[in-house]
């Protein structure tokens, strides 16, 4: 009797087990961040490693109106050489969204100083993502009308 109860309280302790790494296993498609893709390789960067770069500035609407915006975020050419990859000037980036919004930048646009960020707060409120929690979206200084400042941000492609 003693036997079956400690194999029981065994049995019960490696299911347990099994369940609790299945939850945690690493390399799950749904762990909440930036995904950056190049060369065949899938990055994803959680949302608290992309950084807190504070950065200012202008972006105008569809009615030609500016307004100022802070943010804190990252340098996209910064978070992209951090995470190993690199950019030329031929480069073909493509920013796509939760929603499948995507805008596309050009490597000579990346490595502009100062031009182009991924935000995770803005004005000191942190940007929410299409489930409500942590989100991110492109921020491309300098454009006429912000069509490219991709909300929910999820993935980079580069080429």
């Amino acid at each position: 009797m003693q036997k079956k109860l400690i194999a029981g309280i065994i049995a019960a302790l490696v299911i347990v087990a099994a369940v609790l790494a299945f939850i945690n296993r690493k390399g799950d498609k749904n762990v909440s961040g930036l995904v950056l893709v190049s060369g065949g390789k899938e990055i994803t960067v959680a949302w608290i490693d992309v950084g807190g770069q504070s950065f200012d500035g202008d972006l105008v609407n569809g009615k030609g109106e500016v307004s100022h915006h802070e943010y804190t975020g990252a340098e996209l050419q910064a978070l992209l050489k951090a995470n190993g990859i690199e950019i030329s000037e031929s480069s073909a980036i493509t920013a796509t969204s939760d929603d499948n919004y995507s805008a596309e930048l050009t490597g000579a646009e990346l490595l502009e100083a100062g031009k182009v960020f991924v935000a995770l707060t803005e004005g000191g409120e942190q940007i929410k993502g299409i489930d409500g929690g942590q989100g991110a979206q492109l921020i491309v200084f300098g454009d006429q009308n912000s069509k490219r400042a991709v909300r929910y941000l999820k993935t980079i492609s580069v080429k």
